[in-house]
């Protein structure tokens, strides 16, 4: 049920920052994606290409776990953008679920709730989708 985990390393400051992705399928018309570590400048141009194809191929609907991304740069953001855009050239959606307060309050700032909305768990994202 389950696929592998994928991810991307980026360097920042000398030091090393990771973000990792792993999809898994949720139902007959849904993809999950467990996004954990940074979204951030570094770590962003390596993941952005594998992360963006497994989020348009495949089934219907994407929702994204954010519950173990601990921070989402401004190219992050748009990375997510550029994700729910590909899924919604084919008729999906994209819920954002478990997102961190920190993660929110930027996404919530800048009134991406129409384009990426946020739930707090699996199941009210499934839910939305199924609506």
């Amino acid at each position: 049920m389950a696929a592998a985990p994928r991810a991307a390393t980026g360097a920042r400051d000398g030091g090393s920052d990771t973000v990792r992705y792993e999809m898994v399928e949720l139902g007959p018309t849904v993809n999950g994606f467990i996004l954990s570590g940074r979204l951030d400048s570094a770590s962003v141009g390596r993941v952005e290409l594998p992360f963006t194809a497994a989020m348009a191929d495949g089934t219907r609907h994407a929702a994204l776990d954010l519950r173990q991304l601990d921070f989402v740069s401004s190219l992050g953001i748009r990375l997510l953008l550029s994700a729910a855009r590909a899924v919604a050239k084919r008729g999906g959606r994209v819920v954002l679920f478990g997102v961190q307060p920190t993660v929110a309050e930027v996404l919530a700032g800048l009134s991406l709730d129409s384009v990426l909305p946020m739930v707090a768990t699996q199941e009210e994202a499934l839910a939305r989708l199924a609506a």
